[in-house]
């Protein structure tokens, strides 16, 4: 999550001036959103604001700007991640030692030191830590035994990427069309296959991804390097566990503790696939590929839908 994944920076936040609509709750009165059965409320999404604004500058100077929407929408994506990483945490029987959340939290000098230039604040940082705790061990758990497989291709224009994506979603059968149609790289490579196995350790590079969070017949897509240069359109195929190869388990205790939660959150939003996310429409949608709310559908960072023969199965 991108709350558990780094702290952000309220001044590097690109934000959108959007309507603030009354709106109705999704499910239950007063809810801000609704994750499965749990309803976040309305007012701790409120306090937490307000919060957010005293401790922030840079923060009570988007509220100046007309653009408060935004601040409200990463605290209410950080109850969602607490809601996801909770939940992940009690299906795989994961127990937090809280000396290292302590500890953890005293290395940064303290309650509120660690909770600086973020959403959080010092009554939530000690869960904020706990959650970084859950998404590491589930991480560790499965970065040298999941295998994925999928068939694939990519393009460089983002919409055409979403578009072939939801037309994979409503007719699988296209895939197959679009992989012999996939443009080649630079070097003269062909840029898709079809039954590609793939695991992190061989692909460090699609750590962060939706690949990892999605149920086998469900399609994706994300841009596949930093710059968004080219993205990946995918649909999961299968998802197996494997044996790990020598030397991986070392690699675990070296990778970066940020890639290692984003890789872990993937593996707690597969977990909780069932739990339907409902966000108020006076904050916008969810949008899983980023783990984030955002103002409308066509704002999202991806694509991610079930095909249809998965959903007829």
């Amino acid at each position: 999550m991108s709350t558990v994944l780094k702290r952000f920076s309220l001044v590097g936040v690109a934000v959108a001036l959007l309507a603030t609509g009354c709106g109705t709750g999704p499910a239950k009165a007063g809810s801000a959103a609704i994750v499965g059965d749990q309803a976040i409320n309305l007012e701790t999404v409120q306090e937490r604001t307000v919060k957010v604004l005293k401790k922030e500058p840079a923060a009570q100077q988007m509220q100046g700007q007309g653009k408060l929407d935004q601040v409200s929408r990463l605290v209410l994506a950080d109850e969602i991640n607490h809601k996801i990483a909770e939940r992940a945490g009690q299906l795989e029987n994961i127990t937090v030692d809280e000396t290292k959340v302590y500890d953890a939290i005293a290395e940064k000098g303290g309650a509120e030191a660690a909770s600086k230039q973020s959403e959080q604040d010092e009554t939530t940082i000690h869960r904020h830590q706990r959650d970084v705790l859950v998404m590491g061990e589930l991480a560790r758990r499965n970065l040298s035994t999941l295998q994925i497989v999928i068939d694939f291709f990519q393009v460089q224009d983002p919409k055409v990427a979403k578009e072939k994506a939801a037309e994979v979603a409503a007719d699988p059968s296209k895939m197959a069309r679009f992989v012999q149609e996939a443009p080649r790289t630079t070097g003269g490579q062909q840029a898709s296959a079809t039954g590609q196995k793939v695991r992190v350790t061989e692909n460090p590079s699609l750590v962060h991804t939706m690949l990892w969070g999605v149920k086998p017949g469900t399609v994706v897509a994300f841009p596949a390097d930093e710059q968004q240069s080219s993205w990946m359109v995918a649909l999961v195929k299968e998802r197996n566990k494997v044996s790990p190869t020598p030397g991986e388990e070392d690699l675990i205790e070296r990778i970066d503790p940020q890639l290692l939660a984003a890789f872990g959150l993937r593996i707690a939003q597969f977990l909780t696939a069932d739990q339907k996310i409902e966000v108020n429409p006076r904050y916008g949608v969810w949008d899983p590929t980023n783990a984030q709310v955002v103002g409308s559908a066509g704002e999202r960072a991806g694509y991610v839908g079930v095909s249809t023969t998965e959903n007829k199965s």
